[in-house]
Protein backbone atom coordinates (compact mmCIF):
# COMPACT_ATOMS: atom_id res chain seq x y z
CA UNK A 1 0.00 0.00 0.00
CA UNK A 2 1.22 3.47 -1.17
CA UNK A 3 1.42 6.44 1.22
CA UNK A 4 1.93 9.81 0.94
CA UNK A 5 1.35 12.92 -1.07
CA UNK A 6 -1.02 11.79 -4.62
CA UNK A 7 0.57 11.84 -7.55
CA UNK A 8 -2.20 12.14 -9.32
CA UNK A 9 -1.54 14.22 -12.23
CA UNK A 10 -3.61 16.49 -14.30
CA UNK A 11 -6.58 15.57 -16.57
CA UNK A 12 -5.56 16.38 -20.30
CA UNK A 13 -8.05 18.96 -20.62
CA UNK A 14 -7.23 20.74 -17.33
CA UNK A 15 -6.95 24.15 -17.36
CA UNK A 16 -3.19 25.69 -17.50
CA UNK A 17 -3.88 29.37 -17.56
CA UNK A 18 -2.81 29.90 -14.42
CA UNK A 19 0.80 28.83 -15.93
CA UNK A 20 0.73 31.27 -18.41
CA UNK A 21 3.12 34.45 -18.31
CA UNK A 22 2.17 37.62 -17.96
CA UNK A 23 3.50 38.63 -21.64
CA UNK A 24 1.53 35.88 -23.36
CA UNK A 25 -2.10 36.53 -21.55
CA UNK A 26 -1.14 40.45 -22.61
CA UNK A 27 -0.14 39.67 -26.64
CA UNK A 28 -3.22 37.49 -26.83
CA UNK A 29 -5.19 40.70 -25.20
CA UNK A 30 -3.70 42.65 -28.00
CA UNK A 31 -4.62 40.02 -30.74
CA UNK A 32 -8.44 39.94 -29.50
CA UNK A 33 -8.29 43.64 -29.52
CA UNK A 34 -7.22 43.96 -33.07
CA UNK A 35 -9.17 41.53 -34.68
CA UNK A 36 -12.53 42.94 -33.05
CA UNK A 37 -11.59 46.22 -34.35
CA UNK A 38 -10.71 44.58 -37.71
CA UNK A 39 -14.34 43.26 -37.29
CA UNK A 40 -16.21 46.77 -36.49
CA UNK A 41 -14.43 47.74 -39.68
CA UNK A 42 -16.98 45.83 -42.01
CA UNK A 43 -19.59 46.48 -39.88
CA UNK A 44 -20.05 43.82 -37.82
CA UNK A 45 -20.70 44.18 -34.18
CA UNK A 46 -17.61 43.21 -32.03
CA UNK A 47 -16.45 43.76 -27.90
CA UNK A 48 -13.03 44.22 -27.98
CA UNK A 49 -11.56 43.00 -24.42
CA UNK A 50 -9.47 45.31 -22.20
CA UNK A 51 -5.98 44.96 -21.78
CA UNK A 52 -5.86 44.49 -18.38
CA UNK A 53 -2.70 42.44 -18.25
CA UNK A 54 0.65 44.32 -16.80
CA UNK A 55 4.09 43.22 -17.91
CA UNK A 56 6.93 44.36 -16.05
CA UNK A 57 9.42 46.38 -18.52
CA UNK A 58 12.63 45.05 -19.68
CA UNK A 59 15.36 47.72 -19.15
CA UNK A 60 17.97 46.76 -21.68
CA UNK A 61 21.18 49.53 -22.25
CA UNK A 62 20.67 51.32 -25.26
CA UNK A 63 22.06 49.73 -28.30
CA UNK A 64 25.05 51.26 -29.66
CA UNK A 65 25.58 53.09 -33.09
CA UNK A 66 29.11 53.09 -34.42
CA UNK A 67 29.39 56.65 -36.23
CA UNK A 68 31.14 56.58 -39.89
CA UNK A 69 34.63 57.89 -38.25
CA UNK A 70 35.08 54.83 -35.87
CA UNK A 71 33.23 52.27 -38.58
CA UNK A 72 36.55 53.69 -40.69
CA UNK A 73 38.68 53.46 -37.49
CA UNK A 74 37.44 49.83 -36.81
CA UNK A 75 38.14 48.62 -40.10
CA UNK A 76 41.44 50.49 -40.65
CA UNK A 77 42.47 48.29 -37.10
CA UNK A 78 41.07 45.23 -38.75
CA UNK A 79 42.79 45.20 -42.10
CA UNK A 80 46.07 46.64 -40.64
CA UNK A 81 46.56 44.05 -38.22
CA UNK A 82 49.77 41.88 -38.10
CA UNK A 83 50.30 38.14 -40.17
CA UNK A 84 50.69 35.12 -37.52
CA UNK A 85 51.96 32.42 -37.90
CA UNK A 86 49.50 31.01 -35.54
CA UNK A 87 46.56 32.07 -36.71
CA UNK A 88 44.80 32.97 -39.87
CA UNK A 89 43.01 35.91 -38.67
CA UNK A 90 44.42 38.39 -41.07
CA UNK A 91 42.79 36.42 -43.94
CA UNK A 92 39.34 35.94 -42.42
CA UNK A 93 38.85 38.73 -40.42
CA UNK A 94 38.89 41.72 -42.77
CA UNK A 95 36.06 39.48 -45.16
CA UNK A 96 34.03 38.13 -42.05
CA UNK A 97 33.73 41.46 -40.82
CA UNK A 98 32.52 43.14 -43.79
CA UNK A 99 30.07 40.71 -44.54
CA UNK A 100 28.66 41.61 -41.08
CA UNK A 101 28.62 45.13 -41.17
CA UNK A 102 26.89 44.96 -45.31
CA UNK A 103 24.50 42.52 -44.82
CA UNK A 104 23.51 42.73 -41.35
CA UNK A 105 23.67 39.03 -40.52
CA UNK A 106 23.73 37.95 -37.44
CA UNK A 107 27.28 36.16 -36.15
CA UNK A 108 25.64 33.18 -35.83
CA UNK A 109 24.53 33.27 -39.82
CA UNK A 110 27.89 34.12 -41.13
CA UNK A 111 29.45 31.27 -38.40
CA UNK A 112 27.26 29.22 -40.25
CA UNK A 113 27.44 29.70 -43.74
CA UNK A 114 29.36 27.13 -45.99
CA UNK A 115 30.71 27.35 -49.48
CA UNK A 116 27.83 26.33 -50.99
CA UNK A 117 25.82 28.84 -49.75
CA UNK A 118 27.70 31.24 -51.82
CA UNK A 119 26.72 32.34 -55.54
CA UNK A 120 29.49 34.50 -57.04
CA UNK A 121 27.65 34.59 -60.24
CA UNK A 122 24.09 35.73 -58.72
CA UNK A 123 25.85 37.57 -55.67
CA UNK A 124 23.72 36.28 -53.21
CA UNK A 125 24.64 34.51 -49.68
CA UNK A 126 21.98 31.53 -48.52
CA UNK A 127 21.13 31.76 -45.13
CA UNK A 128 20.05 28.60 -43.10
CA UNK A 129 18.06 27.14 -40.38
CA UNK A 130 18.29 31.01 -38.99
CA UNK A 131 16.97 32.65 -35.64
CA UNK A 132 13.51 32.18 -36.94
CA UNK A 133 13.77 29.00 -38.32
CA UNK A 134 13.70 30.01 -41.59
CA UNK A 135 15.91 29.82 -45.13
CA UNK A 136 16.66 33.29 -46.68
CA UNK A 137 18.68 34.53 -50.13
CA UNK A 138 20.50 37.52 -49.56
CA UNK A 139 21.67 40.22 -52.00
CA UNK A 140 25.35 41.43 -51.92
CA UNK A 141 26.99 44.17 -53.78
CA UNK A 142 29.30 43.16 -56.74
CA UNK A 143 31.79 44.53 -54.85
CA UNK A 144 32.31 42.06 -51.66
CA UNK A 145 30.97 39.24 -53.93
CA UNK A 146 34.29 39.95 -55.21
CA UNK A 147 35.52 39.74 -51.99
CA UNK A 148 34.39 36.57 -50.85
CA UNK A 149 35.52 34.95 -54.28
CA UNK A 150 39.01 36.16 -53.76
CA UNK A 151 38.89 34.98 -50.47
CA UNK A 152 37.73 31.57 -50.70
CA UNK A 153 40.48 30.87 -53.35
CA UNK A 154 43.03 31.67 -50.47
CA UNK A 155 41.23 30.41 -47.60
CA UNK A 156 40.04 27.07 -49.73
CA UNK A 157 42.76 25.55 -51.47
CA UNK A 158 40.86 22.29 -51.60
CA UNK A 159 37.17 23.65 -51.49
CA UNK A 160 34.12 21.27 -50.83
CA UNK A 161 30.60 22.24 -50.61
CA UNK A 162 30.01 21.42 -46.91
CA UNK A 163 33.35 23.60 -45.83
CA UNK A 164 32.62 26.59 -43.72
CA UNK A 165 33.48 29.41 -45.28
CA UNK A 166 34.64 30.98 -41.58
CA UNK A 167 37.14 29.05 -40.06
CA UNK A 168 39.97 28.92 -38.07
CA UNK A 169 42.34 26.16 -39.41
CA UNK A 170 39.77 23.12 -40.10
CA UNK A 171 37.26 23.90 -42.70
CA UNK A 172 34.73 21.61 -41.22
CA UNK A 173 34.39 23.47 -38.14
CA UNK A 174 33.38 27.13 -37.87
CA UNK A 175 35.20 29.89 -36.14
CA UNK A 176 33.98 29.81 -32.64
CA UNK A 177 31.70 32.85 -31.57
CA UNK A 178 34.19 34.04 -28.41
CA UNK A 179 37.19 34.08 -30.65
CA UNK A 180 35.34 36.67 -32.58
CA UNK A 181 34.39 38.50 -29.70
CA UNK A 182 37.53 38.25 -28.18
CA UNK A 183 39.17 39.54 -31.52
CA UNK A 184 36.40 42.83 -31.79
CA UNK A 185 37.20 43.67 -28.93
CA UNK A 186 41.17 43.94 -29.73
CA UNK A 187 40.26 45.83 -32.86
CA UNK A 188 38.03 48.24 -30.77
CA UNK A 189 41.04 49.06 -28.76
CA UNK A 190 43.42 49.75 -31.32
CA UNK A 191 40.51 51.70 -33.07
CA UNK A 192 40.03 53.86 -30.38
CA UNK A 193 36.90 53.09 -29.28
CA UNK A 194 36.19 52.64 -26.05
CA UNK A 195 34.21 49.11 -25.26
CA UNK A 196 32.05 49.86 -21.68
CA UNK A 197 29.41 47.10 -20.17
CA UNK A 198 26.50 46.65 -20.99
CA UNK A 199 26.58 49.48 -23.18
CA UNK A 200 29.39 49.42 -25.51
CA UNK A 201 29.64 48.40 -28.86
CA UNK A 202 29.74 44.26 -29.99
CA UNK A 203 28.91 42.12 -32.76
CA UNK A 204 25.48 42.75 -32.95
CA UNK A 205 26.29 46.59 -33.64
CA UNK A 206 27.33 45.85 -36.68
CA UNK A 207 24.01 44.87 -37.55
CA UNK A 208 22.14 47.85 -36.12
CA UNK A 209 24.95 49.82 -38.59
CA UNK A 210 23.46 48.04 -41.01
CA UNK A 211 19.86 49.07 -40.23
CA UNK A 212 20.69 52.48 -39.56
CA UNK A 213 22.76 53.21 -42.42
CA UNK A 214 19.83 52.02 -44.69
CA UNK A 215 17.54 53.85 -43.54
CA UNK A 216 19.49 56.90 -43.06
CA UNK A 217 20.45 56.61 -46.96
CA UNK A 218 16.49 56.05 -47.74
CA UNK A 219 15.58 58.94 -45.86
CA UNK A 220 17.83 61.17 -47.44
CA UNK A 221 16.73 60.03 -50.84
CA UNK A 222 13.21 60.63 -49.80
CA UNK A 223 11.97 57.03 -49.96
CA UNK A 224 8.83 55.91 -48.35
CA UNK A 225 10.44 54.35 -45.17
CA UNK A 226 6.81 52.76 -44.79
CA UNK A 227 7.31 51.20 -48.30
CA UNK A 228 10.98 50.46 -47.55
CA UNK A 229 10.66 48.67 -43.68
CA UNK A 230 8.94 45.22 -45.54
CA UNK A 231 11.86 45.06 -47.63
CA UNK A 232 14.39 45.89 -44.91
CA UNK A 233 13.10 43.00 -42.20
CA UNK A 234 12.84 40.58 -45.10
CA UNK A 235 16.71 41.27 -45.43
CA UNK A 236 17.29 40.75 -41.83
CA UNK A 237 15.21 37.96 -41.40
CA UNK A 238 12.87 39.46 -39.11
CA UNK A 239 9.81 37.70 -37.69
CA UNK A 240 7.77 40.39 -37.86
CA UNK A 241 7.93 44.33 -38.59
CA UNK A 242 8.37 44.86 -34.79
CA UNK A 243 12.48 44.48 -34.90
CA UNK A 244 12.81 46.23 -37.94
CA UNK A 245 10.58 49.57 -36.82
CA UNK A 246 12.81 49.70 -33.95
CA UNK A 247 15.68 50.77 -36.11
CA UNK A 248 13.52 53.71 -37.04
CA UNK A 249 13.83 54.79 -33.40
CA UNK A 250 17.83 54.54 -33.76
CA UNK A 251 17.92 56.34 -36.66
CA UNK A 252 16.64 59.19 -35.06
CA UNK A 253 18.54 59.04 -32.02
CA UNK A 254 21.86 58.52 -33.91
CA UNK A 255 21.39 60.99 -36.86
CA UNK A 256 18.96 64.14 -35.65
CA UNK A 257 19.29 65.66 -38.41
CA UNK A 258 17.80 63.04 -40.40
CA UNK A 259 14.82 62.81 -38.16
CA UNK A 260 14.18 66.81 -38.53
CA UNK A 261 14.33 66.74 -42.39
CA UNK A 262 11.80 63.78 -42.77
CA UNK A 263 9.81 64.49 -39.87
CA UNK A 264 7.20 66.58 -41.69
CA UNK A 265 6.69 63.98 -44.20
CA UNK A 266 7.08 60.60 -42.47
CA UNK A 267 6.08 62.16 -38.83
CA UNK A 268 4.26 58.62 -38.82
CA UNK A 269 7.35 56.20 -39.10
CA UNK A 270 9.90 57.79 -37.37
CA UNK A 271 9.36 59.00 -33.77
CA UNK A 272 11.10 62.40 -32.00
CA UNK A 273 14.34 61.52 -30.91
CA UNK A 274 13.29 59.97 -27.60
CA UNK A 275 15.03 57.03 -25.05
CA UNK A 276 13.93 53.75 -26.50
CA UNK A 277 13.35 50.61 -24.07
CA UNK A 278 16.62 49.12 -26.71
CA UNK A 279 16.22 45.15 -27.35
CA UNK A 280 18.23 43.05 -30.32
CA UNK A 281 17.05 41.15 -33.18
Amino acid sequence: MRTGRSSKRPSRGSSTAGTLKASTIRREEIILRDLAGHARQFGWPAWAPPTLTRVKPRHRPLPYVFSDEEIRRLFHAIDTQPLSEMSNRALIDPVLFRVLYATGLRISEALNLQLRDVDQERATLEVRDSKNREHRIVPVTRRLADTLEAYIAAAHPDPEPAHHLFHTGDPSTPADKSTIYNRLRRYLADADIPHFAPGGPHIHSLRHGFAVQNLRQWAGDGSDLAVMLPYLSAYMGHADLRGTQYYLQLTADAYPEVAAMVQARFGYVIPNPAAPEGGQS
